[in-house]
């Protein structure tokens, strides 16, 4: 699955991205494909995942990942894959009154202006991390996705916070076993000064950006948009980005098919 896109990142089932801070954006389009892809790639290669899922349920990850042949419910089980729900947490800080269990609610960020999103970074922490603190093998931090924290009203700094922790724990450097993958929203028509701001700040983290795009001519019933990848300098991170590809792409019922710009089957 995405072999075109997998061998431009170097990234496969049985060589994951280690010491990797993978940022996807997407832009007038829906880029939530590449965050099936990195789960499914992970799980195929019977490596850990923790899916903090802040826009969608479990039940839909499942359902993509029948699709995909990537049984999620057995990972789950057997606790390859580590489930933290967000979009469950959010729901009871609106939901529920202040004595009915807020207070340990990792989100309560979302209901207390004082508060931070340290709970939601110590949940994290204990369901990657073994009893000794550290990671047991190539460990994935998969975050679905970065905006609705800000659109739900936590400040782009508090947001960056946590993931600089995260970052520090998962991926301090290019030799460690962890990784971290992220969508944050980046959609060209709609002015937010907060998320970005937030965008500002993932890529500055980031050492891999995937830019996922609609096409500026329009709809297309064979290309649905375009992916542009791009490597930061790890070796002088203050450095601008550098190394860089594009790829245009199709989304399919089970798969996602790529192809370099003007090579689809429409223009061939």
């Amino acid at each position: 699955m995405f072999t075109e896109l997998n061998i431009i990142l170097g990234f496969d089932h049985l060589k994951p991205p280690k010491g990797q801070f993978v940022l996807i954006s997407d832009s007038l389009t829906d880029g939530s494909f590449l965050i099936h892809h990195f789960l499914s790639l992970y799980i195929k290669g019977g490596w850990k995942v923790c899916l903090l899922a802040l826009a969608q349920s479990f039940g839909h990850y499942n359902a993509v990942g029948q699709k995909l042949g990537v049984p999620l419910t057995q990972a789950r089980e057997k606790g390859q894959l580590r489930f933290i729900d967000g979009l469950k947490c959010s729901l009871q800080m609106y939901t529920c009154a202040p004595q009915e269990g807020q207070g340990e609610n990792p989100l309560r960020a979302l209901g207390d202006k004082k508060a931070t999103l340290r709970p939601l970074y110590n949940l994290v922490k204990t369901q990657v991390c073994s009893e000794e603190g550290v990671l047991d093998g190539p460990t994935l931090l998969l975050v679905d996705d970065l905006s609705v924290l800000v659109s739900l009203g936590v400040s782009a700094k508090d947001v960056s916070d946590f993931m600089h922790y995260c970052r520090v724990l998962m991926c301090p450097t290019q030799q460690s076993q962890g990784a971290i993958v992220s969508l944050v929203h980046k959609d060209a028509d709609v002015e937010d000064e907060e998320n970005s701001t937030l965008f500002r700040h993932m890529a500055y983290h980031g050492t891999v950006h995937l830019a996922v795009e609609g096409l500026s001519s329009g709809y297309s019933r064979d290309v649905h948009g375009q992916v542009t990848v791009t490597f930061r300098n790890v070796q002088d991170p203050s450095q601008p980005w550098s190394r860089k590809r594009r790829l245009q792409y199709k989304v399919e019922e089970r798969n996602v098919s790529f192809f370099a710009p003007g090579t689809s089957r429409a223009v061939l």
